[in-house]
């Protein structure tokens, strides 16, 4: 059985209860993890530190993964951007790979089977005995997924694959994340954070799915300042992430143990 080290992204403080989710549906459902390894995963970075300083921590722990036998499994899609078009880069950019290759004294360019996407692992290993008496059923969800992942997510079939076994009906919106403004120019990350919370709200959804933990900093943490400059009403249509959805149909599970008192838009679904 492939065995993985769970990858981190900490670059959102406010997101390690969604951390925390990953882990329990993990055990849940039987796939090993190694250990959990903690990295700050966002590219704003990029302009104030060299690109070696900031990628090798990443590279040396991809590496680290095939050389033991195992596989990076990646948990959100900011983090998941961030490794492809590293890799991408290394393809394109002579210099950089080999910059990098230098400094890590590896060969790079075979890294591009050391990780995995958490939702490619989860949808084909849920126990579905275990969840055949609580499902989502009657329940419309927005998937807010970011629009660079949109062609993996379609040829994967990954939305229709968790709606057959939660019983949810998805509205997929594949959108760029603002949240990379929250520090630059907090005003446009809520303006433009605004403008996708609403148009997926007045579709007449219960709740709304992301697996990007910058959209959760964003459209949660953030909600006052949307609602704000939005002028419009009270939010009432929460975030979920995706592990929390799945995690919630197992009977055990409720509010508490979901951490919904975490989210600043409390879930009144459990």
């Amino acid at each position: 059985m492939e065995s993985y080290i769970l990858l981190h992204n900490n670059f959102y403080k406010h997101c390690k209860p969604l951390i925390s989710s990953v882990k329990k549906l993990l055990e849940k459902i039987h796939i090993p993890i190694v250990r959990t390894e903690s990295l700050a995963l966002d590219e704003k970075f990029l302009p104030f530190i060299t690109p070696v300083e900031y990628f090798k921590p990443l590279i040396l722990l991809l590496d680290k993964a095939q050389q033991d036998g195992h596989k990076v499994l990646v948990c959100d899609s900011q983090s998941l951007l961030v490794i492809t078009r590293l890799l991408k880069n290394l393809y394109e950019n002579t210099e950089l790979r080999e910059e990098l290759a230098k400094a890590c004294a590896i060969d790079i360019l075979n890294l591009e089977n050391s990780f995995v996407f958490a939702p490619e692992v989860l949808v084909d290993r849920i126990p579905l005995d275990a969840i055949k008496h609580r499902r989502w059923e009657g329940f419309k969800c927005a998937f807010i997924i970011d629009r660079e992942l949109e062609e993996r997510i379609r040829e994967l079939q990954i939305l229709p694959r968790i709606e057959s076994f939660t019983g949810l009906k998805i509205l997929p919106f594949f959108k760029e994340s603002y949240a990379y403004l929250l520090q630059s120019n907090p005003k446009l990350a809520y303006k433009m954070g605004a403008m996708d919370y609403y148009e997926m709200v007045d579709c007449g959804v219960d709740f709304i799915i992301t697996a990007n933990l910058g959209n959760f900093e964003l459209m949660d943490k953030h909600i006052k300042d949307l609602q704000d400059v939005s002028g419009r009403d009270t939010a009432e249509i929460p975030l979920l992430f995706m592990p929390q959805v799945i995690l919630a149909l197992f009977m055990d599970s409720n509010a508490e143990s979901l951490e919904f008192n975490a989210h600043k838009i409390k879930p009144q679904m459990l």
